[in-house]
């Protein structure tokens, strides 16, 4: 392995095309730097210069020595800064994993933008995936950060944080019997009505927690389809096969041939986000933390604001 001091020396020759104005450059005695050429020229077995009266020429090896030196040096000298980067969260990758009915709210994709806006040398990795899933993969360290429809779990090697309540609201097929009713709609109204919902498998937090809401009001609802993803329950209801308890960011995604309306229900309807990570989060991840608040609030002051 050549040293990185001998591909200095060497490259301060090439440049000044003398021994002498090299060494004044690189701040030593011109004895020295003469012996370094020639223990560079010793390993690598081949002459770099031609002894010139007057100084010293290249040779077409020293020239391609010369090129790689170069980038070499050049890849030696970056090494500190980004040693410092990936220490402060400047660089590196970020692995956020979030379920599908996360992944249609307006915060996730407003967080993103303003990491990448403060941490453009950050790489993002995104996985959708069930929050069961998606709690391993923090565990195990495949994930930095996820979010999901419910806090961690008891586990010491886990945190979570509240990110917001999302309202839940009802999706009706524009022929329903519901559908030109005015004001919001009790959810004890949908008792009679057959139920499509987000399948339990893929999205269980948000089945559990409409479940509960249902079972809170006093009735069982009549689930007569499960759709793998949240969207595609949207076509069954489209296709008046049943109505939904949805979270309010899905109608921004599709409103042709559904009607939405406000749900009324006492707790309030909500479906909570919770940002999962490790207790020993890395740097990137406090980053992404620091930027939750300001992502939410945004969100907040533009529902406010319609």
């Amino acid at each position: 392995m050549i040293d990185i001091h001998k591909l200095n020396a060497f490259v301060a020759v090439v440049e000044e095309s003398n021994i002498s104005k090299a060494a004044n450059r690189l701040y030593m005695q011109q004895p020295p730097l003469t012996r370094l050429i020639k223990s560079l020229e010793q390993e690598l077995g081949t002459a770099l210069f031609k002894r010139l009266p007057r100084g010293v020429e290249v040779t077409e090896a020293g020239r391609v020595l010369y090129q790689e030196a170069l980038s070499i040096l050049a890849h030696a000298q970056a090494i500190p800064q980004r040693v410092q980067n990936i220490a402060q969260g400047l660089e590196g990758q970020l692995h956020i994993g979030f379920t599908n009915s996360v992944g249609l709210h307006p915060f996730l994709p407003n967080l993103l933008r303003q990491f990448r806006e403060q941490f453009p040398a950050v790489a993002i990795q995104l996985e959708e995936e069930s929050s069961r899933d998606l709690i391993d993969a923090v565990l195990n360290e495949k994930l930095d950060i996820a979010f999901l429809r419910r806090p961690a779990s008891l586990h010491a090697e886990l945190a979570s944080i509240h990110v917001l309540d999302e309202p839940l609201i009802v999706a009706l097929p524009n022929n329903h019997a519901l559908a030109d009713k005015s004001g919001a709609i009790h959810l004890l109204d949908l008792e009679p009505y057959e139920f499509v919902l987000y399948r339990r498998m893929a999205g269980q937090d948000l089945f559990d927690n409409i479940l509960a809401h249902c079972y809170q009001a006093g009735f069982s609802p009549n689930i007569v389809q499960e759709a793998p993803r949240l969207t595609s329950s949207l076509n069954l209801i489209a296709a008046g096969i049943g109505v939904s308890i949805v979270p309010a960011s899905i109608q921004d995604f599709w409103n042709k041939q559904i009607i939405y309306k406000t749900l009324k229900a006492e707790p309030p309807c909500l479906a909570p986000i919770y940002a999962v990570y490790r207790a020993d989060a890395n740097i990137r991840v406090k980053h992404t933390l620091a930027l939750l608040t300001l992502s939410t609030a945004t969100i907040q002051s533009h529902n406010s604001e319609s």
